[in-house]
């Protein structure tokens, strides 16, 4: 089942790296820079989750939730720049699921989606397996040849990114933006060094490097 997920993010930078990065996690995505077309979508179309910043023209964000809780249980993510705390309190009595502060990583966010349809829905990705790897989805465990493989944190959010996207060539700049986030400025090269202890751990033909593009996990 392909999970559908409403966005509502009036900032075109960071609705622009949602739709692609969620995408690429195996959501289907419909993006919106506004409230009153969120309402709308909402009202003629079906979705699984809702994704909204509070700040929106027009429709806010408070009355976009109001309207979607009086006609709906649908798990709600908040995402803001308002890092007050009792602002994020208060957010909580419209009867959210998760919120999360801007800015954020990719990674994180893809876990707290898949958090709030693993709470709410029945089917979802508990694992992967790929030529004698198993990885356990967001669970930072990865096996290889039944043994328990010690990778940091990053290395295995990196894996589990390729193996979720099979057979699509990431760039280092996409990667980075997933891993870290959109607001990460640090150096590609650093997707490279992950790269190089992820072959060392498990095996050295694992992920293919596309030379100048990045890098990719074959489908077979």
């Amino acid at each position: 089942m392909k999970y559908r997920i409403l966005v509502v993010e009036d900032q075109a930078d960071i609705c622009t790296a949602i739709q692609a990065s969620m995408t690429r996690a195996g959501y289907d995505i419909v993006a919106v820079e506004n409230g009153e077309e969120a309402w709308e979508l909402f009202q003629n179309e079906e979705f699984h989750v809702v994704l909204t910043d509070m700040m929106l023209p027009g429709i806010s964000g408070e009355e976009l939730i109001k309207r979607i809780r009086e006609n709906s249980d649908i798990p709600i993510i908040v995402i803001s720049a308002l890092t007050d705390e009792l602002f994020q309190i208060n957010v909580y009595e419209y009867k959210i699921d998760d919120y999360i502060s801007k800015p954020f990583s990719m990674n994180l966010l893809a876990y707290k989606i898949e958090a709030v349809i693993r709470r709410t829905y029945t089917e979802t990705l508990t694992e992967i397996d790929h030529r004698d790897v198993r990885l356990i989805v967001n669970n930072y465990e990865v096996f290889y040849l039944g043994k328990l493989v010690d990778l940091t944190a990053k290395e295995f959010e990196l894996l589990q990114t390729l193996l979720l996207g099979k057979g699509k060539i990431y760039t280092r700049e996409e990667l980075l933006d997933i891993v870290w986030g959109y607001q990460y400025l640090g150096d590609t090269r650093t997707i490279d060094m992950h790269i190089k202890n992820i072959r060392k751990k498990l095996f050295p033909e694992l992920i293919t490097t596309i030379k100048g593009v990045g890098y990719r996990i074959e489908r077979n």
